[in-house]
């Protein structure tokens, strides 16, 4: 009380309490979201390294890669896609998939023909597709870097000649299922 008038605190608007709020769960949004996602990229280096590793130790011989690489396939024969490591051996396309943890190798005797395409299983790229064609008539796609090149080097490996440009001028292209 002051000079006989009593003073009440000041009061704070009511709408402050949900904003703080607000403000607090997205902090620690933020916190959780960036462990996670440097979690993830902690498990695909360790994982790149251990593939590496291993197929050094095997003797597989690099004619291209490693690369960083996300793994399409239609049909399924080869399971769900993923993020993981995309090698060319003398012998074979090697990708070692982050989650889950496996290996896939498609020996280049029964690689068909690579070829690019913008569109694939649903998915468009800001870069064209790698696609390998197996003699069995599946199709594997990644997303990588450089995706001519590695469909040039796959073609010569196999004694392939492909026009690369014609997969890409199919734009509209869509594997139906069945």
């Amino acid at each position: 009380m002051q000079n006989g008038v009593k003073m009440n605190p000041p009061s704070v608007n009511p709408i402050i309490y949900p904003i703080v709020i607000f403000a607090g769960s997205l902090v620690i949004a933020m916190i959780l979201l960036t462990y996670a996602v440097s979690s993830i990229t902690m498990a695909v280096r360790k994982r790149r390294a251990q593939a590496i590793k291993d197929w050094k130790a095997r003797g597989v011989q690099f004619v291209m890669g490693p690369a960083q690489a996300n793994f399409l396939n239609e049909p399924r024969s080869f399971g769900v896609g993923g993020n993981g490591t995309l090698v060319l051996s003398d012998t074979a396309i090697h990708f070692a998939q982050v989650a889950p943890e496996r290996e896939i190798v498609i020996p280049l005797r029964d690689v068909e023909r690579a070829f690019l395409l913008k569109r694939f299983n649903g998915r468009r790229g800001a870069k064209p597709f790698l696609i390998i064609q197996r003699k069995v008539g599946d199709l594997t796609g990644f997303q990588t870097d450089a995706p001519e090149k590695w469909a040039g080097t796959i073609n010569q490996a196999i004694g392939t000649v492909v026009n690369l440009a014609d997969g890409l001028q199919a734009a509209s292209y869509e594997l139906q299922a069945g």
